[in-house]
């Protein structure tokens, strides 16, 4: 594998690593170890800001198939 595609390949696995890293600091926010309760309005913005989390990693596993 020519040396360009091999950056190229490692910059998208620390993409997709970074995303779903990213989603899972945020479901331990909901989960039931969380350190603090969220407010509803606070819990429906995570949950939206999770769902585009989740669909952003989607497209970058695709995109690396």
């Amino acid at each position: 594998m020519p040396p360009q595609i091999a950056e190229v390949c490692m910059s998208q696995n620390n993409e997709i690593k970074q995303t779903a890293q990213e989603l899972a600091a945020g479901l331990r926010k909901l989960g039931p170890d969380r350190v603090v309760a969220l407010s509803v309005h606070k819990t429906k913005a995570l949950i939206a800001e999770l769902e585009a989390k989740a669909k952003q990693l989607v497209e970058q596993l695709e995109s690396a198939s």
